[in-house]
């Protein structure tokens, strides 16, 4: 036998609603934190990548002129000594490349992140607007209920028959919206799981 669903039911999951709201809202708030954290993150792989450029090319500098010295057989410059420099410079300009790629992977991933955010903003608005309506609902159906047990006059029973079909009519509409929310949070969502493995792919050597 199937329970019995009364309006208490339905108000409590529209007080459920809200707290879910809440906890959205303290999600979004670390969200935010962590997404300043990925962006100061990317700006720090950037001043690394931009010392390491000036490191590459006064390290061209020097073997430019030790090549020089090199070509006379009485200078203190081995052979081996030139081909480790080499080996570092091409080192060097491979490792800032890729670091590029994953600096770029790591921003779009914050880009993307901080527009989940305002879609989960979005999802949270309309599920607190849902939550709401559904309270005004509920309550002007328990008194529609109230009059008919009353036997009030007809014309007032028609009133508030026309109220409730007006809060009803807003509170589909409230659904609809938050239903294409929902939606639009997932989609985004699924983006940035795209995205998460877009960067694994980048992830090489890097030291």
């Amino acid at each position: 036998m199937s329970p019995i669903i009364t309006h208490e039911d339905e108000l409590e999951l529209a007080k459920m609603e809200k707290e879910l709201v809440s906890q959205f809202k303290k999600l979004a708030k670390a969200q935010n934190s962590l997404i300043s954290s990925q962006i100061k993150y990317a700006e720090n792989i950037t001043k690394a990548n931009n010392i390491r450029e000036m490191l590459t090319r006064t390290f061209r500098d020097v073997l430019k002129q030790m090549q020089t010295l090199a070509r006379e057989h009485r200078s203190n410059i081995k052979d081996e000594e030139v081909n480790l420099y080499k080996d570092i410079i091409s080192k060097n300009d491979d490792y800032v490349k890729a670091n590029n790629t994953y600096l770029n992977a790591i921003k779009d991933i914050a880009v993307q992140k901080e527009y989940l955010v305002q879609k989960k903003e979005e999802f949270v608005d309309a599920l607190a607007e849902l939550a709401d309506k559904r309270s005004i609902v509920i309550k002007k159906a328990l008194d529609a209920e109230k009059a008919k047990n009353k036997l009030i006059d007809g014309d007032k029973l028609n009133i508030l028959d026309q109220q409730l079909n007006d809060v009803q009519r807003d509170f589909d509409r409230a659904r609809d919206i938050l239903i294409k929310k929902i939606y639009q949070f997932t989609e985004v969502r699924d983006e940035i799981n795209t995205l998460w493995i877009k960067l694994k792919d980048t992830i090489t050597e890097l030291s």
